[in-house]
């Protein structure tokens, strides 16, 4: 093989994985305020009052500042005892079925999905796929720690499908 083209591939390989190192690391999520407002609608609320939990089904949508989730069923788990306002405080969010987390720059799609208040931390599994302006990477699973703003994609088993691997589709900076 030509040198030349040798050196311009590993140019290539090489922007693309800094870039996917880049991207990959720090989410605009960075920073999120977890004790800001929480607004949930939804078709269907059942609320289970003794287990301190409410299931919200149907075309739910979940907004707090600039993030949103959107899922078809969204359980939330709350502390039993209430502030002086009578609202109940909010420690963790599971998401299943067709769940979408966005930002001000990026899209996050997954099968289920878990939001743990006290940890400020969003969990996304089973056929992942984040997107933002350089390019897709898609993953059995995905994490955001909303303190720091890093994003962790890990392999691993995806249920019906085996095996998982991290992968992505990354566009070259032009010259």
């Amino acid at each position: 093989m030509n040198s030349y083209i040798f050196l311009g591939l590993k140019s290539i390989l090489l922007t693309a994985l800094m870039t996917m190192a880049s991207y990959a690391q720090v989410s605009a999520l960075k920073e999120h305020d977890v004790e800001n407002p929480v607004d949930i609608s939804a078709d269907r609320l059942e609320v289970k009052q003794k287990e301190n939990i409410a299931l919200f089904t149907g075309n739910v949508v979940v907004s707090q500042s600039d993030m949103s989730l959107v899922s078809d069923r969204i359980t939330v788990f709350y502390e039993g005892e209430s502030n002086a306002e009578s609202t109940s405080s909010i420690s963790r969010l599971d998401a299943s079925g067709n769940v979408v987390l966005t930002s001000p720059t990026e899209t996050i799609r997954s099968t289920w999905g878990v939001y743990d208040f006290a940890e400020k931390i969003i969990t996304l599994g089973g056929q992942v796929e984040f997107n933002n302006s350089e390019g897709q990477i898609k993953s059995p699973r995905l994490q955001v720690n909303l303190t720091t703003g890093q994003i962790t994609m890990d392999g691993g088993r995806v249920e019906g499908q085996g095996e998982g691997r991290v992968s992505g589709q990354f566009t070259p900076p032009s010259e």
